[in-house]
């Protein structure tokens, strides 16, 4: 049923809450779907979609907050709610609701049909920073690293310049096992630390600074090796630091290694050389190092106790310039202390930054120093648990530098610090004060790593988010009046509590945050000190994932089944053993493996007759060929009875004589009363070598073997088989896929699978050596490797697509151990840019323990995946598990229900209304993100004479507003204006039974464009020209008498007669047309009654005239009239106000359908194109002088 035949209680206007409260209540409920939702979401308000409730939500959000996402998707996509509408409680939007409450399907659709995910709420949170604080916080030290910049010198490997952060593949993929601890980033090259200690540097090689040993330049990071200073010694690095011409490196030996330019001596190496292409060592230094800083004038090495500096002493170094008869301090320098740390203090240096004309030093008592301009200046006192500290530029001496590089090197100095409750104050040269900084992002966000560059200050906090920060000035009054102001104010401060004077805004510094996207796990940050290039180390991403317990082998029970269900009629076996009047059908390769011996006798003969041997013994031997274990192997007692019966002898001595009874024990000892004897002197002559050096150890007293020796020789008890031995046992061909061939043995194949046991036990023809499987080579070789050896150790877990293949076959073939074992080295390869793709597989083919690691790493990085889109391809049902999960294994979200309100209508109501109000919810609507945009006026064409609105129909169909609804209301309306514009307006209600069915089966249709309303105008008239005349038309007969007065000619159609226009008579509101067929059917103003009036020619709808009558009064309220006029001034706004583009577009329109029309050369009819106001009356413009 369409939406205009449904009696509702509110209008397309409605604000109610109380419909508000009715919807939202309705969508708490459980037992109902989304279908009858739907419709009864649409028979309850006609702003269903848009309508809040009491507490100001909509019926979107709750939608959204209960995963009810058909209802989702109909709502945005076919009653165009504002998808980025937010609650009046929290400022939510509908993808918060959704995050919040778990709903991942709900959050992924949203997404996918436009939602924000940059739109905050109440906490300046985005829903993605919701679903970051519910997961996980980044650990340890160790990361990925991620790359972005201009990338001008190659600094970031060879990849292209980025504007968002981008793993560093060339580095990861080369390193797979290599976690990055440290990034430094200079202006020709780049320096990686990782967590095994080694070295890697790429860039611009010139003077030695990569530590290669040469000066080529290197695009893809190389590792640095170091020369231990004595042999044998393994030397890593624990610290690094680089400037533009030079890399120092603090070594696990204890040793600083240099390596560079050394034109301003910052190598450390007496005598200087000019340059030095591999590290080497610094001998100056004899106290403890703790870290090391690099500049491009200087270096420094510092520890708890010392600190070391040398390179050009422009002011910088912490001597004074009257101290040094040369700029250049060659070789280390140690710097007193005493500066820094008081006499009989126990404080000691925490930590120690350098740029290009400072080194700032923080000591642990808080306070905090720069060497600068040949001075030491404290800057800070008593700034307790400061940890990190970093310093950007600095001035040196004009005298000391190029006259080309003062302008680039002296720059503001800046110092930033962080303690360890996340707190960051700056330093800056024009404040001279050291100020806390407040964010622009008005919650709280703790900081655990910064760094500072010229343009701004790099941070990055607990929850793995990174920002970018620009310091706003600092209001300072230096005024005189200011001066006395500021001094009041200090008095006035003196009076303040610490923790007042920490609230003053006055003393504290705004930083601007921006964030930086992608990055949800951050550790640390660096980059260039122009900002140009950035590096950040993020955490690999969450997997706390175990993969469950694979199936245990079942080599050996398949090869003993094997050799126990063997028949000498199968079409299996390939040899026959008898032993001692018995039959063991066998198998070639299997005993070939094991036994020389025995290969040599299978060669000659197909059947084998061993003697003077126990079939019981000869069973065990086989038995251990087959499996690598027998019952005389395992230690312990033995059960076997036909073993234990095998040489049995009286218990009861005294029946026989003792001589009679030593002479036979002696000569039975190991032949006949020890079977482990007996098995281990046909493992010699069957020349089984493993076997012997088992057996060697064993011996069986009373029915028990044990091992007599303390320390048993360690042997593999692993069953496993080669196939490209014993190649002249090969009797069956594999057929692969792309013809090629590989060969095997069945006796291998029928053991390890049933699908080849029940193939070849059918098999009786002579074409019996041949097996097709459609699959690659390298993937049936992949099954061949596991059927001989249990095991994938051959297959490289980086190829993904061979897995998969792999995995395919195994699942056909109810490989079930195959397949597991695929599925652990899929889930040991699990990124953020293969789970989706390894999850949608697994489902398919039923990987279920695959499965279970896809959905617990999605569910630990969801952050990350929605922020990059990667679920959108997900299927629903998949995404509806995915759901699922993550609202189990979150604990912080299971206590997050919405449940059923008790004020809700019930369950039978809202079916009933389904069933007699049915909404189909699979139209096909395009969904555009909704943008809320100040209504335009909407033009159409009028109809003159001819109009063109009666087939072709308006503009409203070439010009779309996103935020105007597509209701069944509205379509209506907007199918009449096109098909017929004027002339419903002129039907009374009486007269319904005139209007022709064309215009009665006017039904709400698609917006379509201009190419198809022509091709239906086309359409029209051709059925107009082919409808068959049934009518019975009058002739005309011409007259060429004057027309008397009152009476009128027909109207011409003919565009050069004189166009009249005539006084209206009513109120009601004619078109042309009707005024001329009114005034040709009437012959005289005195005649009450009509005559009898020519039938129809033209089809035109017959109007009733009546007498002439004076217009009735009507009573015209004061509000009315002043409801009126405001409407007017506001119609004149829209008019004025009206965007240029609509006007462009309808003047295209009117050219184009002029010339579609050929309105110039048209002379039959008259067509006239204009625009059409329906915007309603307007206000006149007044001019108001200024």
């Amino acid at each position: 049923m369409s939406s205009n035949q449904i009696e509702r209680d509110c209008t397309i206007y409605c604000k109610s809450t109380v419909h508000g409260d009715i919807i939202t209540d309705s969508i708490t409920k459980r037992s109902v779907s989304d279908a009858d939702l739907c419709s009864f979401l649409n028979y309850t308000c006609h702003r269903c979609e848009s309508v809040f409730d009491s507490t100001g939500r909509t019926a979107l959000h709750v939608a959204a907050s209960c995963g009810r996402l058909d209802l989702v998707r109909w709502l945005v996509s076919n009653r165009h709610a504002d998808i980025n509408i937010k609650d009046k409680e929290s400022s939510y939007t509908a993808l918060h609701r959704s995050i919040f409450y778990g709903k991942l399907d709900v959050a992924v659709e949203l997404i996918r049909l436009g939602a924000n995910v940059n739109d905050t709420d109440s906490d300046y949170l985005t829903p993605l920073e919701h679903a970051m604080k519910d997961g996980l916080n980044p650990r340890g030290i160790f990361g990925e690293l991620y790359c972005w910049g201009s990338n001008n010198n190659n600094l970031l490997g060879p990849q292209q310049a980025k504007q968002s952060p981008d793993l560093l593949d060339a580095f990861h993929k080369e390193y797979p096992n290599e976690l990055v601890e440290q990034i430094y980033i200079s202006q020709f090259h780049s320096l990686i630390v990782t967590q095994t200690g080694r070295a890697l540097s790429c860039g611009h090689g010139q003077g030695g600074r990569l530590g290669l040993g040469d000066e080529l330049s290197v695009f893809l990071p190389q590792p640095i090796a170091f020369n231990p200073q004595s042999k044998g010694e393994t030397v890593t690095c624990i610290q690094a630091s680089i400037s533009r011409d030079h890399s120092i490196f603090l070594c696990t030996d204890a040793n600083i290694y240099t390596c560079g330019l050394n034109q301003y001596r910052v190598l450390g190496h007496v005598p200087a050389p000019e340059q030095c292409a591999t590290p080497k060592a610094i001998r100056a230094i004899t106290k403890e190092i703790q870290g090391v800083c690099a500049s491009e004038y200087h270096s420094v090495a510092w520890g708890p106790n010392a600190i070391y500096t040398w390179g050009l002493n422009a002011g910088q170094l912490g001597v004074k310039h009257n101290d040094v008869q040369t700029p250049f301090i060659v070789g280390p320098k140690n710097i007193s202390v005493d500066m820094f740390i008081t006499n009989g203090s126990d404080s000691v240096l925490n930590d120690v930054a350098s740029s290009t004309g400072a080194i700032a030093v923080c000591t642990s008592d808080g306070d905090i120093y720069v060497l600068h301009e040949y001075m030491c200046k404290k800057i800070a006192s008593r700034q307790l648990n400061v940890v990190q500290i970093s310093v950007i530029g600095g001035t040196l001496d004009v005298s000391l530098l190029d006259k080309k590089t003062i302008k680039e090197v002296n720059t503001e100095l800046k110092i930033a610090a962080l303690t360890n409750t996340g707190n960051v104050s700056l330093w800056q040269g024009s404040d001279q004060k050291l100020c806390r900084c407040i964010y622009s992002i008005n919650r709280a966000i703790v900081m655990k790593q910064i760094s500072i560059n010229l343009n701004e200050l790099l941070l990055v906090s607990d929850n793995g988010e990174a920002f970018k920060g620009f310091a706003r000035p600092r209001k300072i009054k230096s005024s005189a009046v200011g001066k006395k102001q500021n001094q009041d104010k200090e008095q006035k401060t003196k009076k303040k509590s610490p923790f007042h004077a920490f609230l003053d805004k006055n003393d504290c510094i705004v930083v601007n945050l921006q964030k930086i996207p992608k990055i949800h796990r951050a550790l640390s940050i660096a980059s260039d000190s122009k900002g140009k290039d950035y590096c950040i180390i993020q955490a690999p991403p969450y997997n706390s994932y175990h993969f469950p317990h694979i199936e245990p082998s079942q080599m050996r029970r398949n090869f003993e089944t094997l050799l126990r269900e063997a028949d000498e009629h199968d079409a299996i076996h390939d040899v026959v053993f008898k032993a001692d009047g018995k039959i063991f059908p066998a198998h070639k390769f299997i005993v070939a493996k094991s036994s020389p011996y025995l290969e040599k006798l299978m060669e000659k003969q197909q059947t084998i007759v061993i003697e003077d041997v126990k079939w019981e013994i000869f069973q065990q031997i086989l038995l251990y060929i087959y499996t690598g274990r027998c019952d005389l192997t395992d230690c312990g007692e033995l059960k076997n009875e036909s073993l234990r019966n095998l040489f049995n002898t009286p218990d009861n001595k005294e029946q026989m004589d003792v001589i009679e009874y030593g002479e036979k024990r002696d000569k039975t000892k190991t032949k006949q009363k020890n079977p482990v004897r007996a098995l281990h002197e046909l493992a010699k002559r069957f020349e089984c070598v493993a076997l012997q050096k088992i057996l060697g150890d064993l011996t069986m007293d009373k029915h028990v073997i044990y091992n007599k020796s303390k320390n048993p020789a360690k042997t593999s008890t692993y069953l496993t088989f080669d196939r490209m031995e014993s190649s002249r046992f090969y009797d069956v061909t594999v057929k692969c896929r792309d013809n090629k061939r590989l060969n095997a043995h069945k006796c291998v194949l029928a053991a390890r699978m049933e699908y080849f046991n029940t193939m070849f036990m059918r098999w009786n023809g002579e074409n019996t050596t041949e097996v097709s499987l459609p699959f690659s080579k390298t993937t049936v070789e992949a099954l061949l490797e596991y059927l001989y050896t249990d095991s994938l150790s051959r297959l490289d877990s980086s190829e993904i697509n061979h897995l998969f293949n792999v995995l395919i076959l195994a699942d056909q073939l109810f490989v079930t151990r195959l397949k597991e074992q695929c599925e652990r080295l899929l889930s040991d390869i699990l990124t953020l840019r293969n789970v989706v793709q390894i999850l949608s597989f697994a489902n398919v083919y039923s990987a279920v323990k695959l499965k279970y690691c896809c959905l617990k790493f999605i569910v630990d990085n969801v952050p990350a995946l929605l922020e990059w889109k990667a679920l959108n391809d997900l299927d629903e049902d998949l995404l509806k598990e995915l759901s699922e999960y993550y609202f189990e294994e979150n604990h912080r979200i299971q206590c997050r229900v919405i449940t059923p309100y008790s004020t809700a209508v019930s369950d039978d109501t809202i079916e009933n209304l389904a069933l007699t109000h049915p909404v189909c919810m699979t139209e096909d609507t395009p969904v555009k993100p909704i943008v809320q945009k100040k209504r335009h006026r909407v033009h159409r064409s009028s109809d003159k004479n001819v109009s063109i609105s009666d087939n072709d129909g308006s503009f409203d169909n070439i010009i779309q507003f996103p935020d105007e609804p597509s209701t069944p209301e509205t379509a209506i309306a907007r199918e009449r204006k096109i098909d017929s514009t004027d002339r419903l307006k002129s039907i009374q209600p009486g007269r319904e039974s005139d209007v022709p069915d064309r215009l009665k089966s006017i039904q709400p249709g698609r917006e379509s464009d201009v190419p198809d309303r022509l091709k239906s105008i086309l359409a029209a008239s051709e059925a107009i020209r082919n409808e068959p005349d049934g009518d019975d038309f009058k002739s005309l007969s011409a007259s060429f008498e004057f027309p008397e007065l009152g009476r009128s000619s027909f109207p011409s159609h003919n565009r050069f007669s004189p166009h009249k226009s005539e006084s209206r008579m009513k109120i009601v509101k004619m078109s042309q047309k009707q005024r001329k067929r009114q005034s040709s059917e009437s012959k005289a103003v005195d005649t009450v009654l009509m005559p009898a009036s020519p039938k129809n020619p033209w089809k035109i709808i017959p109007e009733t005239a009546g007498p002439v009558q004076s217009p009735e009064f009507k009573h015209i309220n004061i509000n009315d009239i002043i409801s009126d006029e405001r409407k007017q001034k506001e119609n004149l706004v829209k008019l004025t106000t009206r965007s240029l583009i609509y006007t462009q577009i309808e003047d295209r329109a009117i050219v184009e359908l002029h010339k579609f029309y050929n309105t110039e050369n048209v002379e039959e009819e008259l067509i006239e194109i204009e625009r059409v106001n329906n915007i309603g009356a307007t206000a006149v413009p007044t001019w108001i002088p200024k």
